[in-house]
């Protein structure tokens, strides 16, 4: 049975694996064999010459001429090896065969050196011993990693040619075999603690080598779901792209759950944690097909495709995606119901660089929560256009003077049974010198995004407090925060602020919030809600039924109010499920022992049919449209000269 070269060959755990180690031998032996077979043939050169007037001519010249020829072909073998490194698998067979070879090589050269020995004088001999010697212990020294080796090597020639030296019959003589032998002892502890610093040497390597492919693991993957993470997702991104076009075209897509976030209320995050988990895995299907996935963070995932793919084939594409997403998660004994929207973009059809490809995926996706809840959307060039609007908004509304450009509306809010004036909602209005008039529902949106909502809230709401100071004390103003008012502490801490210097009294005052912004951090928003209702402010809940509402949470919010979406209202006629659906919400909500206002109220009809079912207050054009600031103090004295709103509508 052959050598076996072996990494835990009489070592503990520490050192380094087999293959590692074999790897590195053979990398030593590289660099030192072919130095080794020049030394070799030179000492035959010199051998020859010792012996030539003395031993037979074929004798003293075959093997030198062999050894040099073998030597040389062993150090070209060698040399060319070194540019082309083996696998880990075939690292122990050159080994294997290296011990063979090194067996078979060292065998001829000690008998020839023998044969030499027997042929020559006395002092022919000692030259000879010595040279011998020396190239033994170069040969030991050289072979160290392989320390089996050296030692056969070692031990094939020097102890028999010492013990010749010891029995020569001279006082002289037996010194140096005795030294001789000395030295080999010497030579083969040495060889045998230097084999073991090797191993620890490559086993320290190794394991510095793995943990630092194990930390760039961990740099690149999400903790949580095991998927590629945001910094290696871009790193991917940009590597494909820094291909170039002919290269290939790409696809990227970032995936939003919808619905996530009221699971993860209702469950606690650890149950969350696996419901991401469960949506990854389902991803994963996509790495199948070529595609990279990752976890960008919270409930957001990417893909990426390489290759060009038709607007068909996204489209294929998303769908099969939201389809695997809406599937019930299972979470322990309860099953929750998720969905998914997407926005795609292409490269280079769409984008120039990774940037503008996230970009662009991003605004697809942006438009397909806003328009297309739980479907997939293409970026387009009309979304391009929309891109660069809302650019442009937000530069204007940067260099705004919102003192002086945004003016307030007030839509007011009526008893639905003495349809006396409850309070008016405050709507802002933006008429910019760049873009003329500009629609909330373009300027809002955009405000939302950044810290620019911050400074519009408070115009608004410093504008509308001022409005209000001129009011009877029962007619109230609303408003709406917005997530990034309701979680900035110094937001909320500007805007008690305005409040207090306003002089109207908190109880006047109507915060109206919506369930995504509740949703964005529940925590942190139920906490700035309490923090309002202790200043003696209402909190009412708009939109409600158009986002992921849900009694556990809505339940313990400090709420005086919901208000039922116009899009409920305006489906009320001619669609009886719509009715019920109304009359369910108003029942509930009074069940909650909470006001009931209902938006969108536009017919006689819709009113009547609200006022059975029990809502408390209405709003809506039937009574009036959004009236501009210097006209509400006339319209509160108009209804309270005994005008009916249904009647002035109809008037």
């Amino acid at each position: 049975m052959y050598f076996q070269f072996s990494a835990t060959e009489g070592r503990d755990s520490r050192i380094a694996p087999i293959h590692e180690l074999n790897r590195a031998r053979l990398a030593a032996l590289v660099r030192q064999i072919p130095l080794l077979a020049l030394v070799v043939a030179g000492n035959a050169l010199a051998l020859a010459a010792i012996a030539l007037q003395s031993a037979p001519l074929p004798l003293a010249l075959a093997a030198p001429v062999a050894l040099m020829l073998g030597g040389a072909l062993a150090a070209l073998g060698w040399t060319r090896r070194a540019a082309h490194p083996v696998g880990e698998g075939d690292a122990g067979r050159v080994l294997r065969r290296v011990n063979l070879c090194s067996a078979g090589f060292t065998l001829v050269y000690v008998v020839w050196v023998t044969a030499l020995y027997l042929h020559v004088d006395p002092a022919q001999r000692s030259a000879i011993i010595y040279a011998l010697a020396v190239t033994g212990m170069f040969a030991i020294f050289a072979l160290a990693q392989l320390p089996k080796t050296a030692l056969l090597i070692g031990g094939m020639g020097l102890p028999g040619f010492a013990w010749l030296l010891m029995t020569a019959g001279d006082s002289t003589s037996l010194l140096e075999g005795a030294n001789l032998l000395l030295v080999l002892l010497a030579l083969f502890l040495s060889v045998n603690g230097a084999s073991r610093d090797f191993e620890a040497l490559v086993a320290a390597r190794a394991k510095a080598s793995r943990l630092a492919e194990d930390n760039r693991r961990l740099a690149e993957a999400d903790a949580l779901t095991g998927l590629a993470n945001r910094r290696a997702f871009f790193a991917r991104v940009a590597e494909e792209i820094a291909r170039g076009p002919e290269a290939g075209a790409l696809a990227m897509g970032v995936v939003d759950l919808d619905g996530f976030k009221p699971v993860n209320d209702l469950y606690g995050h650890a149950l969350g944690d696996k419901a991401l988990c469960e949506c990854a895995e389902r991803l994963r299907m996509l790495e199948r097909e070529g595609a990279v996935v990752a976890r960008l963070g919270g409930d957001e995932f990417a893909v990426l495709f390489t290759g060009r793919k038709a607007e068909a084939e996204m489209a294929a594409l998303g769908a099969r995606i939201c389809a695997a997403l809406k599937a019930p998660v299972r979470i322990d004994d309860a099953a929750a119901a998720l969905s998914c929207s997407i926005g795609f973009a292409r490269f280079p059809e769409e984008a120039r660089d990774a940037q503008q490809l996230y970009e662009r995926a991003d605004f697809a996706l942006y438009h397909a929560k806003q328009n297309h809840r739980g479907e997939a959307v293409l970026f387009t060039p009309e979304h391009e256009t929309n891109m660069r609007m809302i650019a442009q908004i937000e530069q204007c509304l940067r260099r705004a003077n919102l003192e002086q450009e945004i003016q307030l509306e007030f839509q007011p809010l009526f008893d639905a049974v003495e349809q006396t004036i409850v309070s008016f909602e405050a709507l802002a209005r933006w008429n910019s010198p760049e873009l003329g008039a500009v629609s909330p529902n373009l300027f809002v949106p955009v405000a939302e995004r950044s810290e620019i909502i911050h400074a519009l809230t408070r115009t608004v709401l410093r504008k509308a407090l001022k409005a209000a100071r001129s009011w009877p004390d029962y007619v109230g103003v609303s408003l709406n925060l917005s997530a990034r008012d309701l979680l900035s502490p110094r937001a909320l801490t500007q805007i008690v602020a305005i409040i207090e210097a306003s002089g109207v009294k908190t109880s006047r005052i109507d915060i109206e919030v919506t369930e995504t912004s509740l949703l964005t951090d529940f925590v942190k928003a139920e906490a700035a809600l309490a923090m309002l209702k202790r200043l003696g402010l209402k909190i009412s809940l708009d939109d409600f039924g158009t986002g992921y509402s849900s009694l556990a949470y809505i339940h313990r919010l400090p709420l005086d109010k919901i208000k039922i979406d116009r899009s409920f209202i305006q489906e009320m006629h001619g669609n009886g499920v719509a009715r019920d659906i109304v009359k369910s919400l108003i029942g509930l909500i009074g069940n909650l022992k909470l006001q009931c206002v209902t938006e969108g109220v536009e017919t006689s009809e819709q009113f009547d049919l609200l006022r059975k079912f029990g809502c408390n207050v209405v709003q809506g054009f039937l009574f009036s449209r959004p009236i501009p600031q210097d006209e509400a103090p006339r319209f509160i004295a108009e209804v309270e000269a005994g005008r009916r709103p249904a009647e002035r509508a109809a008037g």
